[in-house]
């Protein structure tokens, strides 16, 4: 993983993949430390069931082939028209572990800028709304930054509010999240199920 010698400053280690037709974009926080990863792409901990999720919503299976592991995940993202990315551009980690409380956001994510590269997109998922370090937290200082204009509901999730960009709506989503430390929330039937609705428009 590359990494800044500027205090320990740690930058996106991946372009967001973003199918041309995607109508959907999940938008989590920022990768796990790389000894964690399977692979190197999105949500690399095999632990985390995002994935997993994903596989049963499209029906494609997935294997433990690492030279077919990315491959595989960039397969379900065009079935599903589905784009991905993160909310952390460039981050530093306060502790060496993979907690999103142990983040400290230096850069976002141009969000705006993949919104406006593909206009098809509809709707944006966002993976975790716990504390500020979520992708809902990144998501509203964000939105703050660049002067958008949003109002965030309070309430049981699924939660659901609207952006307007460039005279666009965009829907966002706030999901429970897919880690593992949040599996005890929802079953993970429940968790596919919320994820297929939103998929699915």
């Amino acid at each position: 993983m590359q990494q800044n010698s500027l205090a320990g400053h740690e930058p996106h280690p991946f372009k967001w993949y973003v199918p041309k037709d995607a109508q959907t974009l999940i938008i989590g926080t920022f990768p796990p430390i790389e000894k964690r990863w399977a692979y190197a792409f999105f949500y690399p901990n095999i632990q985390n069931n995002l994935w997993k999720i994903l596989s049963s919503i499209a029906g494609v299976a997935l294997s433990l082939n690492k030279e077919t592991m990315i491959s595989e995940r960039q397969h379900i993202l065009h079935k599903l028209k589905l784009g991905i990315t993160d909310m952390g551009g460039v981050i530093r980690r306060l502790a060496p572990d993979s907690k999103d409380e142990s983040l400290e956001i230096i850069e976002y994510m141009e969000i705006l800028h993949i919104l406006e590269e593909y206009p098809s997109i509809e709707r944006i998922i966002l993976t975790s709304s716990s504390g500020k370090s979520s992708a809902l937290g990144w998501f509203k200082g964000y939105l703050e930054k660049k002067e958008i204009a949003h109002v965030i509901p309070k309430g049981t999730k699924p939660l659901k509010f609207e952006i307007q960009f460039n005279k666009r709506n965009v829907n966002v989503h706030v999901l429970y999240s897919p880690s593992r430390r949040a599996a005890n929330r929802i079953s993970f039937d429940k968790l596919t199920e919320m994820y297929k609705n939103v998929i699915d428009g």
